[in-house]
C-alpha cells in the first residue's frame, strides 16, 4: 500500500477502491471493531454493505449512491437502503492518519476508520431504471463490483468478484444472493442480468463501462 502522509489533502481519486471499516467510535463512545463494513466506492457512485457484529442482533444493512465532495467534506448521497435514511445528511469530514483514512462525523458524533484494499483496473458506474419505478446501480472498480437495487420486490445490495469465470455475488444483504452470478450484458442503452435476462435502461454513466 503506497504510503500516504498526515494532512495531505483527501481528494475524490483518493477514495476509489474497496475500503474495511477498522473502528467505529459511536455517538454513545461505544468502540466497534468487529462489524463487518465494506464500501466500494468507483469514480462517484458507490455501494456500502454492512454486516453485524459476531452475536449481534442486528441484520444487514447497507446503502448505495452517489459520493460528492465539498471542501474536505464528503456526503454520501443514497438512492436505498436496507434501513432508511437518517434525519441528517450523511456527510463526514476526511482526513489522512498514515494509510488510514479518518471520517469524523459532520451531523453525527461518530468517527470511522477506514483502510484501503487497493483495486486496479477498471473503474465504472452505471445509473439503471427498471419497470415500475425501479433504481438499480452497478459499480465495477477491478475486481470487485457492486449490485444495488430498489424495486417492487425490495432491496438489494451486493458485493462480488469480476474474474474468468464470470461476476459472481460474494456477499449480499440477502445470505440466498451468495455464488449467484450476476451475468451483466450491456447493449446500448439496456443492460440485462441474470440468466432470465431482467432488463434494465441506463439512464447515466461514468467511465469508460465494459461488460
Amino acid at each position: 500500500m503506497t504510503s500516504l502522509s498526515s494532512g495531505r489533502p483527501v481528494r475524490m481519486a483518493d477514495c476509489r477502491g474497496l475500503w474495511r471499516r477498522t473502528l467505529l467510535i459511536d455517538t454513545d463512545g461505544r468502540r466497534d471493531t468487529t462489524a463487518d463494513v465494506r464500501w466500494l466506492q468507483g469514480i462517484t457512485a458507490f455501494v456500502d454493505l454492512r454486516r453485524p457484529a459476531p452475536g449481534s442482533p442486528s441484520l444487514h444493512d447497507g446503502f448505495a449512491g452517489w459520493l460528492h465532495q465539498h471542501d474536505d467534506v464528503f456526503e454520501w448521497s443514497r438512492f436505498t437502503g436496507v434501513q432508511p435514511a437518517g434525519e441528517h445528511p450523511d456527510a463526514g469530514r476526511m482526513c489522512w492518519e498514515g494509510d488510514v483514512l479518518v471520517e469524523t462525523g459532520v451531523h453525527a458524533d461518530y468517527v470511522e476508520h477506514w483502510v484501503l484494499e487497493p483495486a486496479p483496473g477498471p473503474c465504472w458506474g452505471l445509473s439503471l431504471a427498471g419497470s415500475g419505478g425501479g433504481q438499480g446501480l452497478l459499480v465495477r472498480v477491478g475486481g470487485h463490483f457492486g449490485w444495488a437495487t430498489d424495486t417492487v420486490d425490495g432491496v438489494e445490495i451486493s458485493l462480488g468478484r469480476v474474474s474468468g469465470a464470470g461476476w459472481e455475488i460474494t456477499d449480499s444483504c440477502h445470505p440466498a444472493r451468495h455464488g449467484v452470478e450476476l451475468r451483466p450484458r450491456l447493449r446500448a442503452s439496456a443492460l440485462t442480468v441474470g440468466h432470465s435476462g431482467e432488463a434494465w435502461t441506463v439512464t447515466n454513466s461514468e467511465g469508460e463501462v465494459k461488460v
